[in-house]
Order: structure tokens, then C-alpha cells, then sequence
């Protein structure tokens, strides 16, 4: 007898990262069209509204780690393609809010990640002799050095001095490596919420991707302190010549 695929949780995080600071990503769906007789499933982030959640093991008997398949599409993308599920041995809990962790195959049906979506692991450091609580997280702030630029920048590129750090280049063929794949992943500029496209992109020294001209006037900013907006890293960025 074969069992019912579970439903696909409507609000759910998987485990990420940004830069060295790890953390969730926490996510929901919209119905859209069927595609193969099956309904897609519509990807994007959805904000944290600046809440605290606690870590929370899921019980032995109760977990069940089985892949399920459906059909996917990112929110700022038209690419339908199978993705697989499956509920990890954690969730995130707030009062009565449950949000399960998943493991999501392929990492690339994801959509583009903003920083309003993203729960960072914040680890309290117990007292003398006293056990450890559980793992919290929540968001802390920007994980850059402030908000973001307003509105995208106008036409025309923003000139501003290169600036040395450790790493000094990337060779023109990783550029345009890194691009092309954005490209074929549907990414969009963190900053403006564009799409990429081999043209218009720009790679950092820490190998962040946006549009050239928002990072260039991000970079001529002084707030920026020259860092980038997602890692908070001194960094150059890198274009087509």
C-alpha cells in the first residue's frame, strides 16, 4: 500500500548561511499554474517581522526524513523544475508559531535570499555551572553595515577609485563563470532586486554578485566603509572588460 505524500509545510526555513554568520532562511508558497497535471509550488522568502525563535529537536518516534517531490518555480523567476523535500530532526518555535526545517534538493529551486528573510543563530553563553539553554536565534540587525541604498541607481555607471585589498583581481574567465551561472539560477541583485544578467553583473572580491552599478555606488557611499552589504567584508567588485 502505497502512503500519501505529507503536504508541503507553508511556511518552512531550511539551513544557511551568510559569510561566516550561520543562520535560517525562512520561506513560504503561492499556488501557481499546473504544470504535468500537478500544481506549482511558487518559492520566496517571507520576513521574520523581527521575532526570536528557539531551536527545538524533533522527537525520534515523530521525524521521518523521506524524500518528496513537486514542482517549484522561484518567485522572481519562470523555470518550473521537480524539486525534493524532506523534514530534518529540527524546527523553529515562537509561542505558537512551529516552522519545520527542511532539506530542500536541488539548493538551487531557492530563491534569491533577502536579508528580512534571514534568522541568524545566536548562541547565549551559559552561566558558571549552569547547563546550557537552547540553541535561539533571531534576527539581529543588518548583517551589512546599515540598511541598503533606496531606490536602484540611475542610468549611467558610477565611477569611484579602486581600492586595494588581499585580493587585488579576479581573472576575467571566473567573472564570467560566476555570471553566466547566475544567469542560468535566475538570481537577482540583493540590492535592487534586478535580474542579473552577464552584462549588468559585477562579481566582489568576496564573491558576492549584484548589479555593477548598485555595488559601484554602494562602494562610492561612505557609510559602506567600502564593505560589502552582504558579508560585511572589505571588498573590490569585478566586470567585464
Amino acid at each position: 500500500m502505497t502512503q500519501a505524500q505529507p503536504a508541503f509545510p507553508h511556511i518552512f526555513c531550511v539551513k544557511t548561511s551568510v559569510g561566516a554568520r550561520e543562520g535560517y532562511f525562512l520561506m513560504r508558497w503561492s499556488l501557481g499554474n499546473m504544470e504535468n497535471n500537478e500544481f506549482v509550488h511558487i518559492l520566496k522568502g517571507t520576513p521574520h517581522h523581527g521575532r526570536f525563535y528557539n531551536i527545538e529537536n524533533i522527537p525520534v518516534a515523530q521525524q521521518n526524513h523521506t524524500l518528496h517531490t513537486i514542482n517549484s518555480r522561484k518567485s522572481n523567476g519562470n523555470v518550473v523544475r521537480p524539486m525534493r523535500w524532506a523534514f530534518t530532526d529540527k524546527r523553529l518555535k515562537e509561542d505558537d508559531m512551529i516552522f519545520p526545517v527542511l532539506r530542500i534538493l536541488p539548493r538551487t529551486a531557492l530563491p534569491t535570499m533577502k536579508m528580512t528573510s534571514f534568522i541568524p543563530i545566536i548562541t547565549n553563553a551559559p552561566a558558571q555551572g549552569q547547563p546550557g539553554p537552547a540553541e535561539p536565534v533571531g534576527p539581529v540587525g543588518p548583517v551589512g553595515p546599515g540598511p541598503g541604498p533606496g531606490p536602484g541607481p540611475g542610468p549611467g555607471p558610477v565611477q569611484i577609485q579602486a581600492k586595494k585589498y588581499s585580493m587585488t583581481t579576479i581573472p576575467q574567465h571566473i567573472v564570467r563563470a560566476l555570471l553566466r551561472d547566475a544567469v542560468m539560477q535566475e538570481e537577482i541583485c540583493p540590492i535592487t532586486s534586478v535580474e542579473l544578467d552577464i552584462e549588468n553583473g559585477a562579481v566582489t572580491s568576496c564573491f558576492h554578485l549584484f548589479e555593477k552599478n548598485a555595488i559601484m555606488k554602494w562602494l562610492s557611499m561612505p557609510a559602506s566603509r567600502d564593505k560589502c552589504p552582504l558579508c560585511n567584508c572589505p571588498c573590490n567588485s569585478y566586470t567585464l572588460e
